[in-house]
């Protein structure tokens, strides 16, 4: 994985160089993963477009989400595509979370990978990325803080190119790199206003931990891409073709 450094736009990286299983890389220049891009500057996406050939963005957040606060990413091929809709704010809307507390994270992925109407959502985003031409350049997708719906997406996408589970786990947790300031700035600033329950909370929903992950992985069974989201064995193997070596 590559940390990009961008003023503007936070929790930014691309998968290139990642090993699989077999011994083949992920190409550079084809996958990335993000926060959203709602104060991205000209400057930083020049940066990507030049130096990391992004030509797509596939936004996975709400329709309010959007509306709240709409991506920066003219020239850039852009889809929308809302993996969830109605689960609680701590994967739909994380900056909702100070204003409730929350079920264990855990629960909440297991519900990402478990419910249909989610599993919808993974399937269509999976097919956008699985199928774009990357000879016009990388597609980045982002939810808010680029952790639960853009992590969990950055896993089956792993996943499926056979990157190993321990590679996929350090992807994940890479987010803490800049979560974990981040919750630790609010939950200092809720405890004397809300008390350590309630700032507890907030501050888990604000990080990635391996037992969230694992929950999801748990909660999949086997040949989750094939049986469970019904993408065609085909399509995966094709895009296997496209951004791994040889």
């Amino acid at each position: 994985m590559k940390p990009l450094l961008l003023n503007s736009i936070r929790n930014i990286r691309g998968l290139g160089g990642m090993i699989t299983a077999d011994g083949r890389a992920i190409r550079p220049r084809c996958l990335i993963r993000s926060a959203h891009l709602g104060s991205a500057s000209a400057e930083d996406l020049l940066f990507l477009r030049k130096e990391e050939g992004l030509a797509a963005v596939l936004d996975l957040r709400t329709n309010q989400e959007r509306l709240e606060k709409p991506d920066h990413a003219d020239g850039f091929e852009c889809f929308a595509i809302p993996v969830i809709d109605d689960l609680r704010a701590g994967i739909t809307h994380e900056q909702a979370a100070e204003e409730k507390e929350f079920p264990d994270m855990a629960f909440l992925y297991r519900l990402m990978v478990t419910r249909p109407a989610t599993q919808a959502g993974f399937a269509r985003a999976l097919h956008r990325i699985f199928t774009w031409d990357y000879s016009r350049g990388a597609i980045l997708w982002h939810c808010t803080e680029g952790k639960d719906r853009c992590g969990m997406t950055a896993a089956l996408v792993l996943e499926a190119l056979g990157v190993d589970r321990d590679a996929i786990m350090r992807d994940y947790l890479e987010t803490n790199r800049t979560s974990l300031l981040r919750a630790r700035g609010v939950y200092e600033r809720l405890l004397p206003l809300r008390g350590e329950v309630f700032a507890r909370s907030v501050y888990r929903a604000y990080v990635a931990d391996e037992r969230y992950l694992r929950a999801a992985w748990a909660a999949m069974g086997e040949n989750f891409l094939t049986d469970t989201l019904h993408i065609p064995r085909e399509e995966i193997d094709a895009f296997r073709a496209r951004v791994l070596t040889k």
